[in-house]
């Protein structure tokens, strides 16, 4: 706006996006064969290329080592910020929209008359994903104690603060199997289950990212270089097995109007829970590498509590004890433990109700509805306090849903 910040790309109109279904019926009980690919492109969020205006001269953000907590300019001329060392938000040159390849194949069957029954598989690679990449990093110099009062005298460019470039650096794969049985109708009966089993992976961003905010925090290595090979892991909405049952039944009407129609309907929903990962919870000496950079993953000491999910209060120092990590010892530069190496507790969940109409004079019709969200006041707890450092570690504090509620409705049609 108004031109006060330039943008490194344009419109280039080279986003090239077929699609692609097919659909083939088989013998006679063998059911169709159904299949699909195409490319579907994101795009740069304001979100992304806005930050560009947090530099200088018309901003100025600054990252203070070790600050006096009274006087935490003391020492700074803030007549001369423009010319202080600060933040620099940059773009790549070659910075482009990202996107995917999705396909799926699915085969259809109707083995009984009142069963229809799906298996197939889905899957997609995206491509170009959005990355917040730190660079400028502090490095050990030979001569110079690893420190935080030092941390920008041992930059590459020593008159910035790290500079924040976002880069089409990410990947992400997901592979699904899913199956689906339906009883589409049957005596006022429907229903239908399914099941699927997946596997999402990226390299430190997912195809929901913008490379801003938080999107950027969650993402960042441990070390400027060599990204790839630590950030690779579980994506953060990971969820390996998922299985739904959704229902509904309507009664038969009784003789007498009176008693009314009565129908009954429920949705219950079990899945694993999503990763999170343990970290470190300081730069400092002795907790990190002291790069300036937080997000720092500890060592791991008992790597029998990989991969474990986290799912109850009562246990949940029991699995994730302080004991099974170590903090990084001066000059190593990063942990070797894995990124979203844990995982918070399941999901199980189930909303139902109860409906019950009358018919009245006049083609009017009044209905009553009960409805309940999480019947069963199944909580889906949060992940532990992560960070190393925090008297909470390993401890929940917090649940990711509401407890069971229920709503009432009455409506006269006519």
């Amino acid at each position: 706006m108004n031109n006060l910040n330039q943008l490194p790309y344009a419109n280039d109109n080279n986003n090239f996006g077929p699609f692609l279904g097919l659909a083939y019926r088989l013998a006679p009980g063998w059911g169709v064969l159904r299949a699909g690919y195409g490319f579907h492109y994101g795009e740069i969020f304001p979100a992304t290329f806005q930050q560009i205006r947090f530099n200088q001269p018309l901003n100025s953000k600054l990252v203070i080592q070790q600050p006096n907590l009274a006087d935490p300019f003391r020492g700074l001329d803030l007549t001369q910020l423009s010319t202080t060392r600060a933040v620099q938000y940059a773009y790549s040159p070659d910075l482009v929209s990202p996107y995917s390849q999705l396909y799926n194949f699915t085969w259809e069957l109707q083995p009984l008359s009142q069963l229809r029954w799906q298996i197939g598989y889905t899957g997609s690679r995206s491509q170009k994903l959005l990355y917040d990449h730190y660079s400028n990093r502090d490095h050990p110099l030979p001569g110079l104690p690893i420190t935080v009062a030092n941390i920008d005298e041992r930059r590459a460019d020593p008159t910035k603060s790290d500079i924040r470039s976002v880069e089409n650096m990410s990947r992400g794969f997901y592979d699904a199997f899913k199956t689906t049985g339906t009883i589409p109708r049957w005596r006022g009966l429907q229903l239908e289950a399914s099941y699927w089993f997946s596997k999402a992976i990226d390299l430190g961003a997912d195809y929901t990212s913008t490379a801003h905010d938080l999107d950027s925090f969650r993402g960042r290595s441990q070390y400027e270089f060599e990204a790839h090979s630590e950030l690779r892991g579980r994506s953060r909405f990971d969820q390996p097995h998922a299985f739904l049952l959704r229902g509904d039944y309507s009664a038969p009407r009784f003789r007498r109007s009176w008693l009314g129609r009565w129908g009954l309907f429920a949705v219950a929903l079990s899945k694993s829970g999503t990763p999170f990962q343990v970290t470190a919870g300081s730069d400092a000496p002795g907790y990190g590498n002291v790069d300036g950079v937080s997000m720092d993953r500890p060592n791991v000491l008992d790597p029998s509590v990989l991969g474990r999910a986290i799912t109850h209060p009562d246990l949940s120092r029991q699995l994730l004890p302080r004991s099974a990590f170590e903090f990084i010892t001066p000059g190593t530069i990063r942990g070797n433990l894995g990124r979203n190496t844990f995982r918070r507790g399941p999901v199980r969940n189930m909303n139902a109700g109860v409906s019950v109409d009358w018919p009245l004079a006049k083609e009017r019709t009044l209905a009553f509805r009960v409805e309940s969200n999480n019947l069963s006041n199944s909580p889906q707890f949060a992940e532990p306090g992560f960070a190393l450092t925090d008297p909470n570690f390993g401890v929940i504090t917090n649940t990711l849903n509401d407890g069971r509620s229920f709503r009432f409705s009455l409506r006269l049609s006519y």
